[in-house]
């Protein structure tokens, strides 16, 4: 499997960003803080923002909004 560096500041990999999510981040920010480093340049957000959205996808929706329908 091949890792593509997603923080190169922080050299944070598509694995350890998933496993933020996984553990419950649910923000580009809230990843960072997860691993104890925070943003430097900022240009990871936006990938991690799309890894946080295709997660969210794939769990489909939150129980609680499944109760209200």
């Amino acid at each position: 499997m091949v890792l593509m560096i997603i923080c190169v500041c922080n050299a944070l990999n598509c694995k350890s960003v998933r496993a933020a999510v996984e553990a419950g981040a649910d923000s580009p920010k809230a990843v960072q803080a997860h691993h104890g480093c925070r943003f430097q340049c900022g240009k990871c957000r936006p990938s991690i923002g799309e890894m946080i959205a295709e997660t969210d996808i794939d769990r489909g929706p939150a129980p609680a909004l499944m109760a209200a329908e």
